[in-house]
């Protein structure tokens, strides 16, 4: 458990017992989060009225300075509130087991103090623990492809659930998370499959505002110490300086770093937390979830705008693709993605539309085909013949009632002539 985590664990148990104290405490894990915006605010007003207010001399070059500086806070912005407002992502009730199958996991499961231990259980434990979530997971359809060390379905015991693949339990947040992360300190927040989109955007455009800012404020160096009169341009430098400073810091670490290390992670397709320990794929030890680059991009940012932190996701979160060795000829788990699924949904749809509209004209043109035996052929003209419209007009059943009129006339001209 890392430092943070510790002291989040105290807050959750310090406000269950003082609740109004404790949500004193908790308001203080935004510490991090507004010294941000602070800083945010700070560089805005330093770049914005001395940068290019001051310092800067020509209007055209402030003034596309301002427009390249403002679209990128605003995208940081977006993505930054994206990424905090965006719900952690909880796992889905249906991996959740009764109080019964919980309490017969939990008694065959060995305890150390108030933590249960299913790694330390003898064989017969570990028999009888993969035959109740074997059973859970059939009779609830539930499909998982990552396997704890003993060959078993990933069980959670403070929450009482199966882990879908990938997902763990964040003990910052006190429950199990969908395509865990990590938990940041910096916005008090669980990145995990929803927001880890924004979260990426945020460190992207993060940095470039930063590294943008810093090269454009670099001419205010030159004019400082070009300047005749250093001493009155000095409280318009200080300001300035300052802001340099902290963002040559910042633009390294933690966004640069943080940018540059989550782009190799999507590259292989893993989390900070699979990193770490990576995961056991039923079946196929060497199997992974690293696709190819672009699918594993694909994967994160989904089926298009990808430069925007708007929700684009191409799968739920709980199955994944996965990449087997290629000497493996076991059975192969494999995800239809939603926006394929939606595709081939429409062309289905499409192709039995078509159908029905077809059908509905043949029968439309088999019912104008019925006259009466003794009725004359030239008796119904080319004008009269009725127009095809869709089955989902009752085109068919107006044909035909359009029809009945036309038999009986034809049936009272043979009876006058008789």
């Amino acid at each position: 458990m890392s430092w943070y985590s510790k002291i989040y664990v105290f807050v959750r148990e310090y406000r269950a017992k003082n609740p109004i104290l404790g949500y004193l405490l908790h308001l203080g894990l935004y510490t991090m989060l507004i010294i941000q915006f602070c800083g945010i605010g700070y560089a805005y007003s330093t770049y914005t009225y001395l940068t290019c207010g001051y310092w800067l001399k020509s209007y055209i070059q402030a003034t596309i300075y301002l427009i390249i500086y403002n679209s990128l806070l605003i995208l940081m912005l977006w993505s930054l509130l994206m990424t905090i407002c965006t719900p952690v992502s909880r796992i889905p009730k249906e991996y959740y087991v009764t109080p019964e199958i919980d309490q017969k996991l939990k008694e065959i499961t060995p305890k150390m103090g108030e933590r249960y231990c299913p790694d330390q259980s003898n064989q017969d434990q570990i028999r009888e623990q993969s035959k109740i979530l074997d059973d859970f997971a059939l009779e609830h359809g539930l499909t998982f492809v990552e396997m704890d060390s003993h060959n078993r379905l990933r069980y959670c015991y403070q929450c009482s659930l199966i882990k879908p693949d990938r997902s763990h339990h964040c003990s910052s947040c006190g429950f199990c998370v969908v395509k865990f992360d990590h938990h940041c300190p910096w916005i008090n927040k669980c990145v995990s499959y929803r927001n880890y989109k924004y979260f990426l955007l945020y460190l992207f455009y993060g940095t470039v505002y930063l590294v943008f800012e810093l090269i454009t404020s670099l001419e205010v160096l030159v004019r400082f110490g070009l300047s005749d009169d250093r001493i009155r341009d000095l409280d318009d430098f200080i300001p300035v300086a300052v802001s340099i400073v902290i963002h040559i810091a910042f633009s390294y670490y933690p966004l640069g770093e943080l940018l540059i290390y989550h782009a190799r992670l999507i590259w292989d397709n893993e989390t900070t937390c699979e990193q770490a320990k990576p995961p056991l794929i039923r079946g196929d030890l060497h199997a992974s979830y690293n696709i190819t680059p672009y699918r594993n991009y694909r994967s994160v940012f989904g089926w298009g705008l990808w430069a925007f932190p708007v929700p684009t996701f191409v799968s739920d979160g709980c199955h994944f693709n996965i990449r087997y060795s290629d000497n493996y000829d076991g059975e192969r788990f494999e995800v239809v993605l939603q926006e394929k699924a939606t595709q081939e949904s429409r062309r289905s749809s499409r192709k039995q539309q078509l159908e029905n509209n077809n059908n509905n004209i043949n029968n439309i043109n088999n019912n104008n085909n019925i006259l009466p035996t003794n009725a004359p052929v030239a008796s119904a003209p080319a004008a009269a013949a009725p127009i095809p419209v869709p089955a989902s007009n009752g085109g068919g059943n107006n044909n035909v009632q359009q029809q009945q009129p036309q038999q009986r006339n034809s049936q009272m001209d043979r009876t006058k002539s008789k």
